[in-house]
């Protein structure tokens, strides 16, 4: 009976999903269910230890460091960056002084007062910035170190790795022929379109930011020059000899857009 009622019919105007699709679409979600799960228990490890890395033994061992070796303490200084940054915060503090004294919303300050103000805000930023620098160069060291975690649970968790390849690669294939062309022009026009120089550029200096490096805009410029490019060959190539074989619906879906 219950087998009955699952199968495709038509009974008083509704349509009933058929038992194959039921189980299709259960056995799919119990496989992202799991994998999900397995995905997060493998990585979630190496985020952990890359945080206590860098949290309660790096940070801790160049505060201590820095101060007891000078050669680590230059190369962990502010950089010429940071101090453009400085000099322009305390131009506005500067202003926002006299502004307020102005308005009366502050007694008048003597010179030697502002300089003392002046004085305390510079320390405040370099300070900070001297922080930031140390977490930047830790950050080297605890993302190599959640690498190697990382690869240390996926070499020795093969099944979970090849249940995961399994999941996506059905997945992949329950999408459409259109579906598939969509997501291919999709993630090409993200990574090599029109506007896509800007969100290179955003990511170079969100890298050379997290790792403490200055962000030189020659070198962003090089590595938009090259690094883009050499994708886009790839993924031509990639569109032109080896789709075909894997799916040739697509690709003449993708040669008629092309045309238009």
């Amino acid at each position: 009976m219950h087998r009955k009622m699952l199968e495709v019919s038509h009974v008083n105007g509704e349509d009933w999903i058929g038992d194959d699709s039921t189980d299709s679409l259960l056995f799919f979600g119990i496989m992202i269910s799991v994998t999900r799960d397995r995905k997060l228990r493998m990585s979630s490890p190496a985020s952990i230890f890359g945080f206590l890395v860098h949290d309660y033994i790096l940070m801790p061992f160049l505060d201590r460091y820095v101060k007891t070796v000078p050669l680590v303490a230059e190369l962990l200084d502010v950089r010429r960056q940071q101090k453009l940054e400085m000099v322009k915060s305390l131009r506005v503090a500067k202003a926002r002084y006299r502004l307020e004294v102005e308005i009366g919303k502050s007694p008048p300050l003597s010179d030697e007062d502002v300089w003392l103000e002046l004085r305390h805000k510079a320390i405040e930023l370099r300070d900070e910035f001297r922080l930031e620098n140390r977490r930047a160069f830790a950050n080297i060291w605890s993302d190599m170190v959640y690498g190697v975690v990382l690869f240390i649970l996926i070499y020795s968790n093969k099944s979970k790795v090849a249940l995961l390849k399994f999941t996506g690669y059905k997945l992949l294939n329950n999408i459409s022929d259109s579906g598939k062309a969509f997501l291919i022009i999709l993630v090409a026009d993200i990574l090599l379109g029109y506007h896509s120089e800007f969100g290179w550029h955003a990511f170079a200096e969100i890298i050379m930011e997290h790792y403490g490096f200055e962000v030189d805009e020659a070198v962003i410029t090089i590595f938009i020059a090259i690094f883009p490019v050499a994708i886009d060959i790839f993924v031509k190539l990639w569109l032109f000899k080896f789709l075909p074989r894997l799916s040739p619906n697509v690709a003449i879906i993708l040669r008629k857009m092309q045309r238009h």
